[in-house]
């Protein structure tokens, strides 16, 4: 693997990183606005948690991949240490 493809992993985990922190946050953002009382009608509430429930499943995605990303470049530059 050369520079660049190291450099390319580099990116992408730092960006999916990225990606699922700010998810994780707007998560939490939607999940304040269906607890507080008064702030959603009763019947946008599911909606409000089906937000919160979709972007923490895609922040945990993101999450996911941005370790994949991290495990294949330690791999590639440690290539025997077990």
């Amino acid at each position: 693997m050369n520079e660049r493809q190291r450099n390319e992993l580099r990116t992408k985990a730092g960006d999916f990183k990225t990606y699922s922190l700010v998810l994780f946050a707007l998560g939490a953002f939607f999940y304040l606005g269906a607890i507080i009382p008064g702030a959603l009608e009763a019947t946008k509430k599911p909606f409000a948690l089906l937000a919160v429930s979709s972007c923490l499943a895609a922040a945990l995605y993101c999450s996911r991949r941005a370790a994949r990303y991290a495990c294949q470049l330690e791999k590639e530059e440690n290539p025997f240490e077990p």
